[in-house]
């Protein structure tokens, strides 16, 4: 008999499977793909790992593979709107009925083995893209990646970003640790991509790729690039290696982002002497210029209103907050709004000395979601409390900041993807539109 009828209940369910103290380890999820079937050996995957930039790289290569008339399945997280962007085809989210079907089918084994969200949706990503017979799958870990759930896999290319601190207390507390869990995605014999990262996170990489005999490629050595010219909308990009260049139009602005667009032109590169595929200038630059009209990848540093202008940013560590201060740079307005929420696990004091250096009023609040520290504790952190206040959640920031806002102003929101999730939850503004 059908557990689940509606979409809505389902979700319920599998938000439901979130368990406080997670268990890091990958026998939940071989336990799932082994009833499945093993979709994973069915699919042929690029495997993305990173602190920093990994949805950005994501994005591109899913982007530009579209582009080259391929079918692929891009899976991210987390979403911002609907659980269903974690899981795509061609840009085309998860059918609700495959949702709820699935989840009927391992309602069983769910409730006695008890996994996590994760370890559910990413079993469910593996079937559904191997059932509908993709080309290429691009998926992202969810967390460090040598016991996070899609670590599985034995990918055509392994790819990694920025490093940096995050999630500490699963991936330890120095460089060093964090480069071993995300280094973790290497297999043997298969080639690995690495993006900008401080040379102790290198030195990490390459002693793991020499220990695997995988041949590793440095997208910061290998890809030249620079921002020729910007507005508030995009950014362009000539990009190449020695006198081969090629100017790309790019949707999400930030000087950081010339780092992932190398990331990925590297990897693109390798995917396509190894796939024995021809990416054209032309597919080449409608893959970056429809980026994430093909990828539903929202929140990176996200323009969605004009007058006044809002942006939303998912940043949730120092390295994207200093990123996000680079930005504002290159914007025109008058005065400067922020609305600031941030996980307990996450480096919340650090990220508050960035924001201080800002001359804006800051509302400290928090999303509606279990591991959200209290806007009070934010409080605490802060020096220059005249410029801080504290809402009890979202749309109470968001009423008080309205009374402020004016046409010329900037208002941004940042710090979480939950928060920017609860902020477009408000139906004022939105990127899926």
């Amino acid at each position: 008999m059908e557990k689940f009828t509606k979409y809505k209940d389902c979700i319920e369910y599998l938000f439901g499977l979130e368990r406080v103290g997670i268990k890091y380890d990958l026998k939940n999820i071989r336990t799932i793909l082994k009833f499945l079937g093993n979709p994973e050996k069915r699919i042929k995957s690029i495997h993305i790992a990173g602190t920093n930039g990994k949805g950005s790289v994501a994005l591109i290569i899913n982007s530009v593979l579209i582009e080259g008339g391929f079918k692929t399945g891009l899976y991210t997280s987390p979403h911002i709107i609907d659980f269903r962007e974690r899981i795509l085809i061609n840009g085309k989210l998860i059918p609700k009925n495959y949702v709820i079907d699935f989840t009927n089918r391992l309602y069983g084994l769910m409730e006695k083995i008890k996994p996590s969200f994760f370890e559910a949706t990413t079993a469910m990503a593996f079937e559904y893209f191997a059932n509908q017979k993709v080309d290429y799958a691009v998926i992202e870990t969810g967390l460090g990646g040598r016991l996070d759930s899609t670590n599985v896999l034995k990918p055509i290319i392994s790819v990694i970003t920025g490093i940096s601190i995050d999630h500490t207390e699963y991936l330890g507390n120095t460089i060093e640790s964090i480069a071993f869990e995300k280094a973790g995605i290497i297999k043997s014999n298969v080639p690995c991509v690495i993006g900008k990262m401080e040379v102790r996170a290198k030195s990490v990489i390459i002693k793991i790729c020499k220990e695997k005999n995988s041949r590793l490629f440095n997208a910061e050595t290998l890809m030249k690039a620079n921002i020729i010219y910007r507005n508030e909308d995009n950014i362009e990009i000539e990009a190449g290696i020695k006198e081969k260049k090629i100017l790309l139009k790019y949707p999400i602005i930030g000087n950081y982002q010339v780092h992932n667009i190398k990331t990925a032109l590297i990897a693109l590169k390798e995917i396509g002497i190894s796939e024995k595929i021809s990416f054209s200038g032309n597919i080449l630059k409608s893959g970056f210029e429809n980026s994430t009209s093909n990828s539903k990848i929202y929140g990176r540093f996200q323009k969605v209103s004009n007058n006044p202008k809002v942006i939303i940013d998912v940043s949730h560590n120092v390295e994207g907050i200093k990123n996000i201060r680079d930005n504002l740079k290159y914007f025109k307005f008058k005065n400067l709004y922020v609305i600031f929420g941030m996980m307990k696990d996450k480096e919340y004091v650090k990220c508050l000395n960035e924001l201080e250096k800002l001359d804006a009023i800051i509302i400290l609040t928090k999303p509606g979601y279990k591991r959200a520290e209290e806007p009070e504790v934010l409080f605490k952190s802060v020096k220059k409390k005249d410029r801080f206040l504290i809402a009890e959640n979202v749309n109470a920031a968001y009423k008080n900041i309205k009374k402020l806002l004016k046409k010329e102003d900037l208002l941004l929101i940042t710090g979480s993807f939950f928060l920017v999730s609860d902020f477009l939850k408000l139906k004022h503004f939105s990127p899926l539109t």
